[in-house]
């Protein structure tokens, strides 16, 4: 006689067992092409307290196991629909890696029983079955998948605290950062806002060219101190008013080191201050301190350099007015490739024409 795939649940808890906490309202599936199995192991599962879905078609096991959410699944190894235990199996820990999956056969032998193991079953049951055993095995994988969720549950509350205290931090850190780069604008009246223009520049520039905006922390710190190092840089040539002597720029040009040597020390500081440190190097190698060129420069330090001397072109100062937004394109499309890394420079140029960036003065419009 030729019997149809079965298929039904149920979920009707009539004892507590052993392990009612473990087996009440849990959902397990059996497959099994033994009606007889299936009935055994279904009216003891329910017994126990669990909600039973049998099933003797291993592709419709695998439908409901790529579907639905098992607390625990009871598989034959040999069945005749193409598919085996082990394919149901592999099925199960690529939707359902936290499952245990349990497998059972009529013919056992050392080598399934290792295979079984090796590929990631929970267990292995010979049958006939010792319903003692079932329930013992079972109500272990059960606690085994309690005991899963509930430490991924901890580690995603732990990552949930994790990442809100590290937004608090950089809050802190970036409210810090402002204060210090408006104490060292407080020296100088004519670079009053320029940090913040130059954070405004440089994001927008980053999400021009594709930086993802999980760098805009990162971004945000390197433009508020760039010029941190000019705290150590005299009045007399900081504050002076006009174009600067040869020597007096050779003292000028070490504020990119010290500014490194402020930061560095710092750990959640030490990424930045290489930016920092690089953020007057040129595409063509001709910048300070290192002399770096191309890609020897941090991508991020580029983006610095690109839009720093942006808003230093559109700022008027005492021994120069500001540039209009022509002659700032024009000015970017003659250097690509020479002070400017080319793509970053056409990206600031397309800011430019489609108007998203403006200049602080309404005089270099």
């Amino acid at each position: 006689m030729k019997l149809s795939p079965m298929s039904h649940s149920s979920c009707e808890p009539l004892l507590s067992g052993n392990h009612p906490d473990l087996f009440h309202r849990s959902q397990v599936l059996v497959v099994d092409d033994d009606p007889m199995i299936c009935d055994v192991l279904s009216q003891y599962l329910v017994q126990l307290g669990a909600c039973c879905e049998v099933v003797s078609n291993a592709i419709q096991a695998a439908d409901l196991i790529r579907s639905r959410q098992f607390d625990a699944i009871l598989s034959d190894i040999y069945m005749p629909d193409g598919l085996i235990g082990m394919d149901l199996l592999s099925i199960t820990l690529e939707h359902s890696p936290l499952t245990p999956f349990i497998l059972m056969t009529g013919r056992p032998t050392v080598d399934n029983a290792v295979e079984a193991i090796r590929m990631g079953a929970y267990d292995y049951l010979r049958k006939p079955f010792n319903l003692d055993y079932v329930e013992l095995t079972l109500s272990r994988a059960l606690h085994y998948r309690r005991l899963e969720l509930e430490n991924r549950s901890y580690q995603e509350e732990l990552e949930r605290k994790v990442e809100k205290r590290t937004r608090e931090l950089q809050g802190f850190l970036l409210n810090s950062v402002q204060s210090l780069s408006n104490a060292l604008e407080a020296r100088d009246p004519y670079t009053q806002g320029h940090a913040q223009n130059v954070t405004d520049i440089v994001v927008q520039l980053a999400h021009e060219i594709g930086i993802d905006e999980s760098h805009d922390v990162a971004l945000r710190l390197a433009a508020q101190l760039h010029d941190i190092g000019k705290i150590g840089i005299p009045d007399s040539i900081l504050l002076k008013a006009g174009k600067l002597n040869d020597e007096e720029y050779e003292i000028m040009k070490k504020h990119a080191e010290i500014g490194y040597r402020i930061l560095s020390p710092i750990p959640s500081l030490s990424e930045v201050s290489r930016y920092v440190y690089e953020h007057h190097e040129r595409w063509d190698g001709r910048g300070y301190p290192q002399g770096l060129k191309g890609e020897e420069i941090h991508p991020i330090s580029r983006l610095l350099m690109t839009a720093e001397v942006f808003d230093a072109l559109a700022a008027e100062r005492v021994y120069k007015k500001a540039w209009s937004l022509e002659k700032i394109t024009a000015y970017y499309r003659d250097n690509a490739g020479k002070a400017f890394d080319p793509e970053i420079a056409d990206a600031l140029i397309r800011l430019i024409e489609q108007k998203k960036l403006k200049p602080r003065h309404s005089t270099a419009a």
